[in-house]
């Protein structure tokens, strides 16, 4: 018996019993007084001791009826401490009821994810903070060509020895909650594939993040864009030379002074503009297959962005003067970009020769150049032609798409010049960002490097 009361109760009766028996027996009365003094205190100490205890036994037995309350998560928990003894039992009955209830919606909710993740095409597959594998599902398996058991808690390097893999997994514990990474790793024998690796944190406990990588294969879609390249490059490498021959004798014809009839120059005019026009749509193609295909070797030096826009400027002469328009180079001497000066230039030429086709008589077309960010320059081609809708500018720099089919094609557009432009700025690591205005013009920006990239690991 624990109770505090009872032990003073059964210590004062004992002190009592005690005293009646000292009296009873006519033992002096200083002996019946010590001995009622002594069990009185015996009886104080004893349920000092008892309240303490007691005491320290309630505030566990609260502070286990809180978790308990958060673990339940129901409003009803809040009374808790205002609950009388004898409704604890009740209570603590329906919090428990409610932690299974959630224990239970919380496994469901772990059996879909599960679900979820088994159906995925993708490979998942989690590490924790040392880098040991936590959970993977059937794509992983099928990608890896691993087995399921075995490479629980393995590290990456023991699954499959691959560098940039491993490091995007070391790499995730610097990123914040909300950064990726992605990169495109190919593997070699005996997993020979390319991927597409898209490699983020999550939390674990502690402030500890574990990895997840997920795993795209694209094998069969690169092998796709290469057959596709190479289709192209051969293709247009065939159409070259008839095409050449075809433009040469029709050029020739069209000045000939023995054609007989008005109608007779005519046609002969109109299949040479044609065959003009096939002629630098096999070019095009043939650039932009050497683009994709890597096969351009850049030669980046220093380029002083006003001197190559004013050799811009002069290719133009004719075409400006014979549609009426005027040109200016307002780009300080100072402007300067890291560059290949033949491809910088032919991204001008493209964007100038747009320019030239959608502004009409009497427009400007201008180039400006300023700082942008700490270590990159803007090189801008405004004009103040019919501007784009604001619908099309995502997709101008597709292959083959027109805002304005019927004029492009009246212009001898091809439908490659900003495709060309997009991954020649990908080569020269730049970007290029388009600013419209229906009636008003169009800016095109191109971004490039101020000076040579500091060289550094490869990226993730």
């Amino acid at each position: 018996m624990r109770n505090p009361s009872f032990i003073l109760m059964g210590w004062m009766v004992a002190g009592m019993v005690g005293v009646g028996v000292g009296v009873a027996r006519a033992w002096p009365f200083w002996v019946v007084l010590l001995l009622g003094a002594g069990l009185v205190g015996v009886a104080a100490v004893m349920t000092r001791n008892t309240w303490k205890q007691t005491r320290e036994n309630h505030e566990d037995l609260m502070t286990g009826l809180h978790q308990l309350e958060q673990l339940s998560g129901i409003a009803e928990a809040k009374a808790s401490r205002a609950l009388e003894p004898d409704a604890w039992g009740g209570h603590i009955q329906r919090l428990v009821e409610n932690v299974k209830q959630r224990m239970t919606r919380l496994e469901e909710e772990r059996t879909k994810i599960i679900a979820i993740m088994e159906n995925l095409v993708e490979g998942v597959v989690a590490f924790d903070s040392k880098g040991k594998v936590l959970f993977t599902n059937s794509s992983a398996h099928r990608i890896l060509g691993l087995d399921a058991k075995a490479i629980q808690g393995q590290s990456v390097w023991e699954i499959i020895r691959n560098q940039e893999l491993a490091g995007l997994v070391e790499g995730c514990q610097e990123l914040a909650w909300h950064e990726r990474r992605e990169a495109e790793v190919e593997l070699y024998p005996p997993v020979s594939m390319v991927l597409e690796v898209y490699a983020l944190p999550f939390p674990i406990s502690n402030q500890k993040k574990g990895s997840v990588l997920v795993l795209h294969d694209v094998t069969e879609l690169r092998r796709l864009e290469q057959v596709r390249t190479e289709f192209i490059e051969n293709v247009s490498h065939e159409l070259r030379t008839p095409l050449t021959a075809i433009v040469g004798y029709l050029e020739t014809l069209v000045d000939e002074p023995s054609l007989e009839t008005p109608n007779n120059r005519k046609f002969v005019h109109v299949a040479y503009q044609h065959a003009e026009r096939l002629s630098r749509l096999v070019e095009d193609l043939r650039s932009l297959s050497e683009i994709e295909s890597g096969k351009i070797l850049l030669r980046c030096e220093l380029v002083p962005l006003r001197e190559v826009a004013q050799d811009v400027c002069e290719m133009f002469q004719n075409q400006l003067s014979k549609k009426n328009l005027q040109i200016s180079n307002e780009i300080g001497f100072e402007n300067s970009a890291w560059a290949d000066r033949d491809r910088l230039i032919q991204i001008l030429v493209n964007l100038v020769d747009n320019a030239i086709k959608y502004t009409p008589a009497g427009g400007l077309i201008s180039f400006q150049a300023m700082p942008f960010r700490d270590q990159e320059v803007s090189l801008q081609v405004s004009d103040t032609g019919q501007g784009i809708p604001s619908i099309d500018l995502p997709r101008i720099t597709e292959r083959f798409y027109r805002v304005d089919r019927a004029r492009s094609r009246e212009e001898g557009g091809t439908g490659l010049g900003l495709s060309i432009v997009k991954h020649l700025l990908q080569l020269l690591g730049g970007k290029l960002r388009v600013q419209s205005e229906l009636g008003k013009g169009t800016t095109m920006e191109v971004i490039l490097p101020k000076s040579k990239p500091t060289p550094t690991t490869k990226p993730l």
